[in-house]
């Protein structure tokens, strides 16, 4: 979304949990921002809530989540707590009449996020987005114009891969379904990516693996993984171009994450946040040179309370979108419901049945 750097209508914000992410890029994002307020925030402990309240300037720490959504001098909520918790407090929020931006990934099940999408529905007077993921910055202007004119040639072919070390180290909520639910490493994320620029799955089919069975818990007792680990998935777009994903979380030496799309005229290949480069037949890959004017580094925070100060002054939703919103997501959500009912039931599975 454009923004406006006129508008500077003040925004009051409350942190439903702040590490990670938030501590990394969206508070630092809004502290550059005019006229936002950072009113409370609620983590995980007292402790940990006034070292973020410390760092960043909350005027109050809270231990109760429901309390910043009673308050009636809070304009928006991040939400930055595990994915379990997104459904409750974002379909919280809304009724509290709060705009929402909720971390990825979305919930943890397709019946979650359909909730969320059905809350925000019932309240279009308030801006619904989720974190956008980085894959799709800073040449999303440019490749969807280049796709759109099919500047490298007739797409034949989509191809991504995702392979690295991530499963390995401490236990963590991404490593417990009780936390993640049908989130798996970054399928969900490459997901929202590939819906961007060649649409949603038409059908697919996919299977999975859990090389790593159990890691110890910090009292040292063994945990059953049941996340898979490792995950293929081959399919077909709406539009008819075949795919085929390979997501690894089990690859020490190798720090792959990519798509590539076969054309008739080459390849195009897309490392996420580092390069986008061109191969035609039989050729080295070279980078692509993008013009200037259609490289955007992230805007996330800006983006979302732009849209928020349009809402304040009575905009419609189409006259202030955002990407992604609760209706995107549930797009990438349905693709999760189905690779995890091709994997338990080992056949091909249509969106449509969702």
């Amino acid at each position: 979304m454009p923004t406006n750097p006129q508008d500077s209508t003040p925004v009051r914000i409350g942190f439903i949990g702040a590490g990670g992410i938030c501590k990394q890029r969206h508070l630092p994002g809004l502290k550059a921002l005019d006229n936002i307020e950072l009113v409370a925030v609620c983590n995980r402990s007292q402790a940990s809530g006034q070292q973020i309240a410390e760092e960043f300037g909350f005027s109050e720490v809270l231990t109760d989540w429901e309390q910043i959504l009673r308050r009636d001098d809070i304009d928006a909520v991040f939400i930055g707590s595990y994915p379990n918790t997104h459904a409750d407090i974002s379909c919280a929020a809304l009724d509290s009449g709060k705009h929402v931006f909720c971390q990825a990934r979305m919930s943890t099940t397709l019946p979650e996020s359909q909730r969320m999408l059905e809350t925000a529905a019932s309240h279009p007077e308030l801006v619904n987005m989720l974190c956008p993921p980085p894959h799709r910055m800073p040449w999303e202007a440019f490749l969807l114009e280049a796709l759109a004119s099919e500047q490298f040639g007739t797409p034949l072919h989509v191809r991504v891969t995702c392979s690295n070390g991530s499963c390995y180290g401490p236990l963590i909520f991404r490593d417990l379904v009780e936390f993640s639910g049908q989130q798996v490493m970054f399928v969900g994320i490459w997901a929202e990516t590939i819906n961007t620029f060649f649409g949603e799955y038409e059908e697919l089919i996919a299977d999975f693996s859990i090389p790593i069975q159990t890691k110890e818990d910090e009292n040292g007792k063994p945990i059953e993984m049941k996340i898979p680990q490792v995950v293929n998935i081959s399919g077909t777009l709406r539009s008819g171009i075949s795919i085929s994903e390979y997501h690894c979380g089990i690859a020490k030496h190798e720090n792959l994450n990519q798509f590539e799309l076969i054309t008739d005229q080459g390849t195009l290949r897309l490392k996420a946040m580092t390069s986008l480069e061109w191969s035609e037949s039989g050729k080295d890959f070279e980078p692509i040179e993008v013009p200037e004017n259609q490289v955007r580094d992230w805007m996330v925070e800006s983006d979302f309370i732009q849209a928020v100060r349009l809402a304040l002054k009575g905009a419609t939703p189409d006259e202030r979108p955002v990407s992604p919103d609760f209706a995107e997501g549930l797009k990438y959500m349905k693709k999760m419901a189905a690779i995890h009912l091709s994997a338990s039931e080992r056949r091909w599975v249509k969106l449509t049945e969702f």
